[in-house]
């Protein structure tokens, strides 16, 4: 992605390496501060930066507003807690800085797909299973509605044949229930069948073949991780095109601005354990 001014010249790669560890200093100040209030003007301290040029650059360099990537962050480390710890639902709210059991579990639930507690059982239950594992078994099982609307083309990715999963979201974070998803075999091509016409984000994601669900779900070692966004939303019109609208996406190791995965994981996991064997 080329970095751009105010006025919409390109920046020099200093100002974009300034502006890169400004964005850093700021996601760092989050992650070891998520049980604090924190407001736009101490983020954008911690960047050394005026409260609205944070939050212009945070947003370019990021797809983000500080405030949806601190919330996607504190539901992220939630989901580590649950994974990787025996502290209560209650405590782990608290930790994160919610003030509220039920706004947590709600909104918990509304982004990651699963409730807390369902979440950390079906973690329990594939927890030392090779990620890439729950998305071949689902290759075959997930069924579209209809004639194909999207069709998605994924490339990149550790090696050729890694299992990645594909969907369309209402924003550039992978949470909430997708429009439309698949699983991809890379090099590959998916149709994607959206009964919803509207404007959605397509993303992917993979990991490397040594990784676990347990260790999907912390996403805290950056290098087998891999994700992939289209540089532009794309809009499903109200009635099916004569051709599915085409996307082009190419995966690449995921970087420290870029938001936490949500979503697909639960969910997943929740479709695998319905499935017979």
């Amino acid at each position: 992605m080329e970095l751009t001014s105010a006025a919409g010249r390109p920046v020099t790669e200093h100002t974009a390496d300034m502006w890169s560890q400004a964005v850093l200093r700021s996601i760092g100040t989050m992650r070891e501060h998520l049980g604090d209030e924190l407001s736009l003007r101490t983020l954008a301290q911690s960047a050394w930066l005026s409260p609205f040029h944070f939050h212009r650059i945070f947003h370019r360099l990021t797809d983000s507003t500080p405030a949806r990537f601190l919330a996607a962050w504190r539901i992220a480390e939630a989901k580590r807690r649950l994974a990787y710890s025996d502290d209560s639902v209650t405590d782990i709210c608290m930790q994160i800085g919610y003030a509220s059991l039920g706004t947590f579990t709600s909104q918990f639930t509304r982004v990651v797909g699963v409730p807390p507690g369902r979440f950390r059982r079906l973690v329990g239950s594939y927890a030392d299973v090779p990620f890439h594992e729950i998305l071949e078994r689902l290759e075959d099982a997930m069924e579209q509605p209809g004639p194909a609307t999207v069709t998605v083309s994924v490339s990149g990715g550790p090696d050729d044949g890694t299992p990645a999963a594909v969907g369309l979201f209402d924003s550039t974070i992978p949470q909430r229930r997708p429009a439309g998803c698949a699983v991809v075999r890379t090099p590959g091509t998916a149709g994607l069948g959206v009964r919803t016409p509207g404007v959605f984000q397509p993303l992917a994601m993979c990991f490397e073949r040594s990784v676990t669900v347990r260790e999907a779900v912390a996403v805290t070692d950056l290098d087998r991780c891999y994700v992939a966004a289209a540089p532009n939303p794309i809009q499903v019109p109200e009635r099916a095109a004569t051709a599915p609208v085409t996307v082009e996406l190419t995966l690449r190791r995921r970087n420290p601005t870029d938001p936490p995965i949500l979503l697909a994981l639960p969910l997943l996991m929740a479709a695998a354990e319905r499935m017979p064997g």
